[in-house]
């Protein structure tokens, strides 16, 4: 049927409800008739309004008996005529605005292209329209948009129409979009990772319409499987857990197929090789290489510190200048791998998160066994939540962990040392999860002032039973 006639058919609400998803249909994908379909409901819209104002104005008007034994039989009839015209010609514009309005409905719930499936922590949407919520509840249906996780301990998990998952976990931020379609599971899905850990299950998908993941230095090509991806300004990490995934490095186009139990790392500093490898065998005790894992927080080097101890000795008189560079000199001979990482404030207070998979290759297990070792030094008298991120070994988010140090253990301006046992850590959404058996990915401090400074030195997993403590 032609368009104009579906259109007509609108007008004179005899329209099936397969004219009105055909019609609906084509004003998606064509902007003349969109042009020519708002056009006719604009001029119906001012004839409705002017058959309004004529059946207000007889109302209002009072004739007289003068006026009507005057008129003859073939006015009255005609006026009658009109009247009834008008007055169908309203019913019929109030159906049209209802249908039209309908149309758009129909238009905007095709927009919503994921279901909110768990949420925890404080969250940011941005819709299409600039519209910002912090305000997300499972089940609820959202269209393309930005997604920003605001804390180390916030999560989210998405689906598409076709049940393909995706989850966020602690500072992570996409952007969220599908092609225009008709048909809902045949959408291109398309996420953008400025940065943050994803984790997805993806269903098979269309043929010519995989699922593309952009990073800052990648772009994944997805067709069905499932894997993790961590993405930082410089870097990303793909673990491919089930089927395979096509990754291509964006600075020289690199290209490279990852099947399951791999992983790979593509990375803006280093282009030399661009080779998956095969996952590891975990491990259970593990020293943070501080530089390496910090994700945020400032790392200052133990020759950075006495640099700064030595300018303030010479600004005090307390040593001359020479002395003060041969000292310097001095201890640049040594390694300067050693530091410490200081907090940097944030949104909800003064924070540090560290991640293992910046610098190791193999998995770190925890099991009932592990112990959390936490060095570092306290320069206010604030409490400090201490979190774990973990996942599952088979891939995807296992939940997050966390544990509160009392001001008492901290004391300003002095060293401290944690030795938490793992059964210390509670999940505050499900409390009877354990973390023994998941995978290591994650660790948060945070102090709820963000004018709070204190520095992590030193953190270390242990796998000592009790019987084996000296």
């Amino acid at each position: 049927m032609h368009s104009n006639e579906l259109i007509r058919r609108y007008v004179l609400g005899i329209a099936s409800n397969e004219e009105v998803h055909e019609l609906d249909r084509r004003l998606l994908n064509d902007e003349e008739l969109q042009d020519e379909f708002l056009l006719q409901a604009e001029l119906d819209a001012h004839l409705r309004q002017e058959a309004q104002l004529g059946s207000v104005d007889s109302g209002q008007l009072a004739p007289s008996t003068t006026h009507i034994a005057t008129t003859t039989n073939s006015k009255v009839d005609s006026k009658r005529l009109q009247t009834t015209n008008r007055v169908l010609l309203t019913v019929a514009v109030v159906a049209l605005i209802a249908v039209f309005g309908q149309v758009f409905l129909i238009r905007d719930s095709r927009n919503e292209i994921i279901t909110v499936t768990s949420v925890s922590g404080p969250i940011a949407w941005t819709g299409d329209g600039g519209r910002v919520t912090n305000e997300l509840a499972v089940g609820e249906n959202f269209p393309g948009g930005t997604m920003e996780l605001l804390a180390p301990d916030s999560f989210v998990e998405f689906a598409f129409e076709d049940q393909s998952t995706v989850s966020l976990a602690g500072l992570s931020a996409v952007t969220i979009s599908t092609e225009q379609s008709d048909t809902p599971s045949k959408r291109q899905k398309e996420l953008h990772l400025r940065h943050g850990r994803l984790s997805a299950s993806v269903r098979k998908q269309p043929s010519g319409r995989p699922l593309l993941v952009h990073t800052p230095s990648a772009e994944l090509t997805v067709l069905g499987t499932q894997f993790d991806v961590d993405a930082v300004s410089d870097s990303t990490r793909l673990t491919v857990n089930q089927g395979r995934v096509r990754l291509k490095r964006l600075p020289d186009g690199k290209e490279v197929e990852v099947p399951a139990q791999q992983s790979v790392l593509a990375s803006l500093e280093n282009q030399n090789g661009l080779s998956p490898r095969k996952r590891n065998s975990p491990v259970t005790d593990w020293q943070s290489d501080l530089r390496e894992d910090v994700v945020k927080g400032k790392w200052i080097s133990r020759l950075w510190g006495l640099g700064a101890k030595l300018k303030m000795a010479v600004a005090n008189g307390e040593m001359t200048k020479d002395s003060a560079i041969k000292a310097y000199k001095n201890a640049a001979h040594f390694d300067d791998s050693t530091g410490s990482v200081w907090t940097v404030p944030f949104p909800f207070g003064a924070l540090i998160v560290l991640s293992p998979l910046r610098s190791m290759e193999q998995p770190v297990l925890l099991n009932a066994n592990t112990k959390v070792i936490v060095r570092g030094r306290s320069h206010a008298q604030v409490a400090v939540e201490i979190g774990l991120s973990v996942g599952h070994p088979d891939g995807g988010f296992a939940g997050k962990y966390s544990t509160l140090i009392p001001v008492s253990q901290l004391a300003g301006g002095e060293d401290f040392e944690l030795g938490l046992p793992i059964s210390k850590f509670r999940n505050e959404t499900n409390s009877d999860s354990s973390l023994i058996g998941s995978e290591l990915t994650g660790l948060w401090f945070v102090a709820e002032a963000s004018a709070a400074k204190f520095e992590i030195t030193g953190v270390e997993l242990t796998d000592t039973p009790e019987k084996d403590k000296p």
